[in-house]
């Protein structure tokens, strides 16, 4: 049986992955920076910074597969916290590999989670993005994750690791933590509805186009690259469709029971923001048949019960 590790598996994607992997006949383990809610001897506390722990699990569990999602994801918070974010994006990353070439004779096969938001602000006329477009990254988060790619390249170059490298464009879906723009109108949906806040829903401008995946569709995605994936390659995820931030908010706020006004709050907007974000997939698609299959109204209509069930 395939073993698999992920890192931040307690986390939104790590859960879906979980179960992604577990359907396909892997035996899953998992790292969390805290204890688990659910204790589990497959879940191994270990903070991605620490050198010896990270050191040691590797030493003792020597997965055949990693997917490392353990990170600091937002590009918002980047900005008040960007020391923690390139501790824990980067210099994480590059504890993990070290632990992969300073293991003699472990070759593992490592993911490596990246974002769209290291291609920065592209023109136009030069969308959708493929993996051949040029870098421009505007945020703190976002040069983290390019140089967690750079590091990759050079370790896949120098050290004969074998890394595959995923661009992961905006998901969400059931599970998603507050602090992305489509989880944090689904929680204000939901206390509205409880009444346990004034009927007023407050987000930031929503002018931007974004593409968007449903996690369980990405994490599919995740499988089929290290099956499927190239050595030291790059693979968009993403669905290679635009859809405006107005309309994942309208989205949502159909299927809200109770009626609700709405207004913009300028702080929630992300300072390093572009407008306009759209992905090609061709590449993934063609090398592991990828494609995605779960429609938005969907993805957002399965969030907002997530949210209702809690």
């Amino acid at each position: 049986m395939k073993k698999a590790l992920i890192t931040g598996s307690e986390g939104f994607v790590g859960r879906h992955l979980w179960k992604e992997l577990e359907s396909n006949g892997y035996k899953v383990f998992g790292t969390s920076l805290n204890e688990p809610e659910i204790k589990s001897d497959k879940v191994f506390v270990c903070d991605i910074t620490d050198t010896e722990k990270v050191d040691n699990l590797m030493k003792n569990l020597r997965p055949d597969y990693i997917f490392h999602l353990a990170a600091q994801p937002s590009p918002h918070h980047s900005w008040t916290s960007p020391k923690k974010t390139f501790e824990i994006n980067t210099i994480g990353t590059v504890n993990l590999l070290e632990s992969i070439k300073n293991n003699p004779g472990y070759h593992p096969r490592t993911l490596l989670v990246g974002s769209s938001v290291e291609y920065g602000d592209v023109p136009e006329d030069k969308l959708p993005i493929t993996e051949e477009t040029g870098f421009d990254p505007r945020s703190p988060y976002a040069i983290s994750k390019l140089a967690c790619y750079y590091t990759a390249k050079a370790y896949v170059r120098v050290n004969k690791i074998d890394i595959v490298y995923s661009a992961s464009f905006s998901h969400t879906g059931p599970g998603q933590g507050v602090g992305f723009l489509a989880s944090d109108i689904a929680t204000q949906i939901v206390e509205i509805e409880k009444g346990n806040k004034a009927p007023l829903l407050l987000t930031g401008y929503l002018e931007n186009l974004r593409d968007y995946t449903d996690v369980r569709d990405v994490v599919r995605a995740y499988r089929l690259l290290l099956d499927k994936g190239k050595t030291g390659e790059r693979y968009n995820v993403c669905s290679g469709k635009a859809i405006s931030t107005g309309d994942i908010y309208q989205g949502l706020i159909k299927n809200a029971y109770v009626k609700i006004e709405h207004s913009i709050d300028p702080t929630r907007n992300n300072p390093s923001d572009v407008p306009v974000i759209i992905g090609s997939h061709a590449k993934i698609t063609t090398e592991t048949g990828w494609t995605p299959e779960i429609p938005i109204e969907q993805t957002l209509k399965d969030l907002l019960d997530w949210y209702r069930s809690k």
